[in-house]
């Protein structure tokens, strides 16, 4: 590695800041990007299907995955391996 980018290069806690911004949005606000057609939506406009642990969220034009939420004696778990980007 270059002896002049090592200044950039820090560990996860240094982006707490950020990140604790990005999720404090509504998230059903965010526009996000399917990563299988690529089409753009609100969050909030998914299809959801619900169970008694968590939520599988479908893309509205190509019915793929795009997020899961998933809240068991483990922790939380949020899955968006499906998206391209999420947006605020």
């Amino acid at each position: 590695m270059n002896q002049n980018n090592t200044d950039l290069v820090l560990d996860g806690n240094a982006a707490a800041g950020l990140l604790q911004q990005m999720f404090v949005p509504d998230i059903t606000s965010g526009e996000l990007q399917c990563g299988t057609c690529a089409s753009k939506q609100a969050v909030g406009a998914l299809r959801l299907y619900a169970a008694s642990m968590g939520a599988v969220l479908r893309c509205n034009h190509c019915d793929s995955i795009v997020m899961r939420a998933v809240h068991s004696p483990h922790g939380r778990w949020l899955d968006l391996t499906g998206a391209r980007y999420v947006r605020f």
